[in-house]
């Protein structure tokens, strides 16, 4: 399809000087004929052109993925080579081994906003941010297997996701189509030789957030011969992690029963006895409150929740919410204190430590901060573009009760 010229507006060309990733449609002086998906040259008021990329109407933006006179339509050429660099990344990085599990691609950071492309093992996800980018995406997906057959590291098949945006308490869902070889129902993948079943059909996540894989590893040096709560346990993986590194218990809890059952099955991938461990289906806020009542502590508190959810009995929000949760989190460490393992998404709402100030102030704590952490190297992020860093994570040694 021929790229559609489109005029900026005076603030929108001056908006793309600083080459941002994206510009909302309010900076073009004209959305007429901009259908989801259709690739376009963003122009000045002579007509030059200063950037190109594709309109995402649904997500109220045009997505910029080439900058300059000579900007290129996204063809086949175009994905081939933006996927060439981004592959070059993750081998310097030693991921792209053919059995682990990396973000190939990964949106702004690799020069096209609005896709991603991760890897699990002879397999790989494609996903688009809107239903208009799913062209694209497909067009990468299948560059991808091109791509990656030629450097050594096939992959049989490509799911691909569109995100369908949620709305109030109500998450994100996705629709997906495969590539290729449909992956089978449950694989198996690894994360630093760790083993951990992944499901790549029939929802956004799949069952391991590789954003956390460097969180995952370092959680090592705190939880040895600890106790240690995992709560929104989902599938198990900082739990397995936990284990692995000589934790004295691990408690998994979390809502739903069908995630704790993957959790156990990812245990006994790593040969750990899953009956020696604590399981709990349960709602968070509920579990520890008994826990309280119960008088039990533990040593290391694992808080990794959803950024909203409509499942709890009330409704959770970790815009709103959050400060609660670590005030009761606090209430199950020992008298003395203990370690609080907190993660937040950004997107539009407050950073990790303002959450865990106002927390700890209502546990009525003193804390010590010992790590902030983020995304891994495989998620690069623009450096004038901090919206695309949208996860924080937190170590946190949080003191005895002010009272005592």
């Amino acid at each position: 399809m021929p790229l559609l010229g489109v005029s900026l507006t005076p603030a929108g060309q001056q908006r793309l000087l600083a080459r941002p990733p994206q510009l909302l449609l309010s900076d073009l002086q004209s959305t007429r004929d901009l259908e989801p998906g259709r690739p376009v040259r963003l122009l000045d008021a002579q007509g030059k052109t200063h950037a190109a990329g594709v309109a995402d109407p649904e997500n109220e933006v045009v997505r910029i993925w080439s900058h300059g006179e000579d900007s290129r339509s996204p063809d086949a050429a175009f994905m081939r080579g933006m996927l060439r660099a981004a592959l070059a990344l993750r081998r310097t990085l030693g991921l792209a081994d053919g059995e682990s599990a990396y973000r190939l691609l990964n949106g702004e950071g690799d020069g096209l906003s609005g896709l991603a492309a991760d890897v699990y093992g002879r397999f790989a996800v494609v996903t688009a941010l809107s239903r208009g980018l799913l062209g694209h995406a497909r067009l990468l997906a299948q560059c991808a297997m091109e791509l990656l057959a030629e450097a050594g590291l096939p992959v049989r098949g490509v799911v691909l996701k569109t995100r369908l945006k949620g709305s109030g308490n109500t998450p994100e869902r996705a629709k997906d189509d495969v590539v290729g070889e449909a992956p089978p129902d449950k694989l198996v993948v690894l994360e630093r030789g760790v083993p951990y079943e992944v499901h790549l059909r029939g929802g956004i996540n799949v069952g391991l957030f590789t954003d956390m894989r460097e969180h995952r590893a370092g959680l090592a040096r705190f939880v040895r011969g600890k106790r240690v709560l995992n709560t929104f346990a989902y599938t198990g993986a900082l739990s397995v992690a936990a284990a692995r590194a000589g934790a004295a218990a691990v408690t998994s809890v979390d809502l739903a029963a069908g995630p704790l059952a993957w959790a156990r099955a990812n245990f006994a991938l790593s040969g750990l006895d899953a009956g020696a461990h604590r399981w709990e289906v349960s709602d968070v806020f509920r579990f520890l409150e008994a826990e309280r009542a119960r008088g039990i502590s533990h040593d290391v508190v694992i808080l990794d929740p959803p950024t909203v959810s409509g499942a709890r009995a009330s409704l959770w929000a970790q815009k709103r919410d959050y400060p609660d949760l670590i005030a009761a989190a606090c209430a199950v460490l020992p008298d003395e204190g203990g370690h609080l393992w907190i993660s937040s998404n950004t997107h539009g709402g407050p950073t990790v430590l303002k959450h865990v100030a106002a927390g700890l102030a209502l546990a009525q704590r003193d804390g010590l901060l010992l790590e902030l952490g983020g995304l891994p190297p495989d998620y690069p992020t623009p450096l004038h573009w901090p919206a695309a860093r949208y996860l924080e994570v937190c170590q946190v040694r949080a003191g005895a009760p002010w009272s005592r």
